[in-house]
């Protein structure tokens, strides 16, 4: 019954991505197999990689995850800093300015763009692979930032679509294209 009720999920959940498909609050597409996943997977269909969340750091939130058929944003929050933080998929993205950090995967180029150093440190972490890009974008205030931004590149982690592919055919009996 449960394989039922994922199909017919996806089901829903790919003919909203014809339009939008908006989710406040709930639970964080986790590095797991899963409805919310193979949902933010489906927005680019040809990413190799899956933006997840392996564990929120104490004092941080799962805001949202917006989805529509261009990509995917997940929205957190931290109670040490007074902005917003996004991660968002999307199917190519601009590197330029950005330098070249340790890879967070095999087959994924890393790089780290810092816009501002004072009186905010604000920038990306980009992971580009196959198929898409993750981008993590934060505004820190100076002094918190770096403990903020280790502790988010802690969080924010990629899944692989062959896993996801391959996990939600075997365990659950969905399909996810291509």
């Amino acid at each position: 019954m449960r394989s039922g009720r994922l199909v017919a999920g996806l089901a829903v959940a790919t003919l909203l991505l014809g339009g939008c498909a908006l989710a406040s609050g709930g639970t964080a597409p986790r590095c797991e197999p899963g409805m919310r996943l193979a949902i933010l997977a489906q927005s680019v269909p040809d990413a190799a990689y899956v933006p997840c969340i392996s564990e929120l750091p104490a004092g941080w939130t799962f805001e949202g995850l917006q989805v529509d058929d261009g990509g995917g944003t997940i929205t957190l929050e931290s109670d040490r800093a007074d902005r917003e933080i996004r991660v968002r998929l999307r199917s190519s993205c601009d590197t330029a300015e950005a330098t070249p950090i340790t890879p967070s995967d095999d087959g994924v180029r890393t790089y780290h763009r810092v816009d501002s150093i004072d009186p905010r440190y604000a920038g990306q972490l980009l992971d580009v692979f196959p198929g898409g890009c993750v981008t993590v974008d934060y505004d820190f205030e100076r002094g918190r930032h770096v403990a903020l931004v280790t502790e988010l590149q802690a969080a924010v982690d990629l899944f692989t679509r062959l896993e996801l592919r391959q996990a939600l055919a075997g365990d659950l009996d969905v399909r996810l294209d291509p």
